[in-house]
């Protein structure tokens, strides 16, 4: 049953990660017809490739941010200016 549920997730992982890379895809075409600019649409292709990865780390992420509070609240220096 959990090798199932595994299967299920990693699926709609990459179902959600399909569906925001093609937001992504149309984002950039539309700031393109809209504005026939390279600059604007530079911008809305970075700005989907850092939505993208993300999404795609966010567990990495995540997990680091974890560690990192973790680390920070189990220090026994005070705060500064406490």
């Amino acid at each position: 049953m959990p090798n199932l549920l595994n299967g299920m997730m990693a699926d709609a992982k990459s179902l959600i990660l399909g569906a925001i890379v093609l937001m992504a895809m149309a984002f950039v075409i539309m700031t393109w017809a809209r504005t026939r600019s390279l600059v604007p649409t530079l911008g809305s292709l970075l700005l989907g490739a850092v939505v993208i990865a993300g999404v795609a780390r966010y567990s990495t992420i995540k997990d680091q941010v974890d560690k990192d509070i973790t680390r920070y609240t189990n220090t026994t220096t005070p705060p500064l200016g406490g």
